[in-house]
């Protein structure tokens, strides 16, 4: 039966059967409080959170989560951030070591990768990689956590959040999420790296990784254009959060230049889809909430765990719109030729995401007309980029509101065309042309 779907709608089916699972799993007993008044929606919302890297919540999961719930969290995350798809892959080359074209077909979507690469040696590179990065973050996160907690909390909270942070969920198991380490220098140098490189992309992370071991003469033009752009818009990000915020949080007040960068590192990182934090969201200035819309928009690399309309959509669409201003015929980037048809797939995302979050917006507004308007796209935009930084509103909009940011999450994750062409029918074209007509522009 299954086979007869397409890619785009196992993809769908997969997250939506994880995040049941997850669901009915955070229902148990053993895995929340007793009397805590933990109802399924509740658990539905935190399971589809856990698999998307979003960190949204709209219930106390600090205090209500047992340890099973917390262990429940934690392999949502890990499941969610890789794909489901993967990890049965996985389990599928242990066993048979081979996997059959459509499931290759499956994963190269799933993954955002192109069908042509060795997908044996590509899947166990990934995970290698992922467990990898992971297991040196966790141990460097040890000795973060030894200072405060026993050997086994520490070794759970390191593990935690360093998976945490590199599968772009930003979900700490801390109320105020990580403001108690803001100005904390081990903690940030080992949170930041990870949080960058969860929104690298797994391809750029291989490539440079083999390129670094000699075992790849060269970088694609690909993973340099996606390189190129993340750090322009984390040096971006960095400089315009210190300008914005230099006079204006209490969270800067009395701290020196290096803090105050600190903090500015730290927030540009977690804006490429992460959604940890160090200072109260709620105090940022009106203009720093727009900027960081803007940055949750744009989001991580492909074949990363992050979200938005990804990096390499922007810069597509730049090379486009200077193409066209200079009046050439090619986008051309790095002796390239790039497809004008890639150019309006990047078009045609960009136009859908900002279609979908206005109209998100609009519908909360409705339902919940007295919530500030700023406050209510932060929120949407940052559900769609499954960044999960929050104004402090989800908690309190009422269920329809919710749901709404439930069902962006899930967008984000599994990204809008994907969607869109899942429910799609191959059109069949007829061998004719119609006349060309011009309309008018601008």
């Amino acid at each position: 039966m299954l086979r007869n779907c397409s890619p785009y709608t196992i993809i769908i089916i997969s997250f939506l059967f994880l995040i049941c699972v997850g669901a009915g799993l955070l229902m148990m007993p053993f895995t929340h409080s007793a009397g805590s008044g933990f109802t399924f929606f509740e658990a539905l919302f935190t399971a589809t959170s856990a698999v998307t890297g979003t960190g949204l919540s709209i219930c106390d999961m600090h205090g209500i989560l047992s340890d099973y719930g917390q262990v429940c969290i934690l392999l949502l995350i890990q499941l969610g951030g890789l794909g489901i798809l993967t990890f049965s892959s996985v389990i599928v080359l242990l066993i048979t070591k081979k996997i059959g074209f459509y499931t290759k077909r499956l994963i190269s979507e799933g993954m955002n990768h192109e069908a042509k690469i060795d997908l044996y040696s590509h899947i166990k590179k990934v995970v290698f990689i992922v467990l990898l990065i992971e297991a040196i973050g966790a141990f460097l996160l040890f000795f973060v956590f030894i200072k405060q907690y026993s050997w086994y909390k520490a070794l759970f909270y390191a593990i935690f959040h360093s998976v945490s942070a590199f599968c772009n969920a930003g979900i700490a198991l801390y109320p105020n999420g990580l403001q108690d380490y803001t100005f904390d220098i081990p903690m940030n140098l080992i949170i930041i790296p990870l949080m960058f490189l969860g929104g690298f992309g797994f391809t750029a992370i291989i490539e440079l990784f083999e390129y670094i071991r000699g075992k790849r003469r060269k970088i694609s033009v690909n993973s340099k254009f996606s390189s190129l752009i993340t750090l322009i818009l984390f040096g971006a990000g960095t400089l315009l959060f210190f300008i914005l915020e230099y006079n204006h949080m209490d969270a800067y007040a009395g701290h020196s230049v290096g803090n105050r960068l600190l903090i500015s590192f730290f927030h540009s990182a977690t804006l490429r889809s992460v959604g940890f934090n160090t200072i109260p969201i709620t105090e940022i200035s009106a203009a720093t909430a727009f900027l960081w819309i803007l940055l949750m928009f744009i989001g991580s690399s492909p074949s990363s765990t992050g979200g938005g309309i990804k990096t390499t959509t922007l810069g597509v669409l730049y090379l486009g719109v200077r193409t066209s201003l200079l009046n050439r015929r090619y986008i051309e980037y790095s002796k390239r030729r790039i497809s004008w048809q890639l150019f309006n797939k990047a078009s045609t995302l960009v136009f859908i995401t900002l279609l979908y979050v206005f109209l998100a917006a609009l519908l909360i507004t409705y339902f919940d007309p007295k919530v500030e308007i700023l406050k209510i796209l932060f929120e949407v935009m940052s559900a769609f980029s499954t960044t999960g930084l929050s104004m402090g509103i989800t908690n309190s909009l009422s269920t329809a509101s919710q749901t709404i940011l439930l069902f962006t999450m899930f967008l984000g994750r599994v990204g809008p065309l994907t969607i869109v062409l899942a429910f799609s029918r191959e059109r069949i074209v007829g061998n004719y042309k119609y006349p060309k007509e011009n309309i008018l522009i601008g």
